[in-house]
This record gives structure tokens, C-alpha cells and sequence, in this order.
């Protein structure tokens, strides 16, 4: 598709949107925007096959999301969850890997091209942490998962840690497949 065409349906789509699921995804009122009280922080990748409030059927407001490919915890997506935490009164946090994800492949497949060295080398070092030596795809997937959702403690503990011990934060995994979430110990 060309530029145009890709814009044009993306305002048709918003033109659907408005007309069809406006008013109802507002909570039935039009004009009214929904309150934002999210009830967890979901950092996800960024890869357009995993649509957070989708797969987990909310309403807009009700998830904090933080979408990064292969969920690589830069500063500004750790601040991101601090500030849903600290401000929204946020007490679950969530990282959701995905069947499939590109960062973790690229990882995987030791790409040493160097734009790609931010998103690709955090992964790499999560993997090394398991012993990535023959690991599949999809071992690799929740390997990450389970290493962000270590490195979330760690930094909460860091520098809130008067909040650390009452927020959860746990894994999960969606199935491309099946739409399923797996959810990690």
C-alpha cells in the first residue's frame, strides 16, 4: 500500500470507529470520556498482533499500557510503570511476551546490525542469564518474559521500595494461535 492509501484507511477506520463504537466505548454517553482508573500495568510488545485491551476484553481507561518491542525496560518505560504505580494506585503489573516476537528472534539469531544494538542486547543478556545454548523460540519468549518481570521488582525495589511490596508483577505469554495467555510462574 502506498501512503495515501494507508492514510485514508486509517481516517475511514477512525470514521467507523467514531460512528459505530464511539459513544459505546466512551461508556454510552457521547462526549464522555471514560475515567482513567487502570487496574494494572500491562507491558507488552510492541508488535501490532498483540492489542493489550483486546486480548484481555477492557474497556479503554482500565489498563496502564507500556508497549516496547521484546519489552525492553528502557528508562522511560520503567518511569512509565513508576508513574502508574505511584500516581494511578496501579498494585498489578503484568508482562506480557507473545508467540512469535521479532525482538526475541533478532536476539536469537545474533544480528550485530548496530541501530538494532538498544532493543537486541538487553534480550541477549536475559537469555544469557537462562543459558540460551539451544534454547527454542519459544523457551526464549517466556525466558524473557519471566527476566522482565525480575528486572521490574529489582527496579521498584530501587527506587520505591516503600511501594515494592505491594505491587504483584507477573509473566504471561499470548498465544498468536489461539488469542490464549499463558500466565508464568
Amino acid at each position: 500500500m502506498e501512503r495515501e492509501q494507508i492514510l485514508r484507511a486509517l481516517r475511514d477506520g477512525n470514521d467507523r470507529y467514531v460512528a459505530e463504537r464511539g459513544a459505546e466505548l466512551v461508556g454510552g454517553v457521547p462526549g464522555v470520556v471514560p475515567a482513567h482508573q487502570p487496574v494494572a500495568v500491562v507491558i507488552g510488545c510492541s508488535d501490532a498482533r498483540v492489542p493489550v485491551e483486546q486480548v484481555f476484553d477492557q474497556p479503554p481507561g482500565s489498563l496502564f499500557i507500556v508497549r516496547v518491542a521484546g519489552h525492553v525496560l528502557e528508562p522511560a518505560a520503567l518511569a512509565s510503570i513508576l508513574y502508574a504505580i505511584r500516581e494511578l494506585e496501579v498494585r498489578l503489573v503484568i508482562v506480557m511476551g507473545h508467540q512469535s516476537c521479532g525482538a526475541v528472534c533478532a536476539a536469537m539469531s545474533g544480528t550485530d546490525d548496530p541501530a538494532l544494538r538498544p532493543l537486541v542486547a538487553p534480550i541477549v543478556d536475559r537469555l544469557a542469564r537462562v543459558g540460551d545454548d539451544g534454547i527454542c523460540e519459544d523457551a526464549a519468549v517466556r525466558a524473557n518474559a519471566r527476566a522482565a518481570v525480575v528486572e521490574v521488582v529489582a527496579y521498584l525495589r530501587r527506587v520505591a521500595p516503600e511501594l515494592a511490596s505491594q505491587v504483584d508483577v507477573c509473566g504471561a505469554v499470548k498465544s498468536l494461535d489461539t488469542g490464549e495467555v499463558e500466565w508464568l510462574d
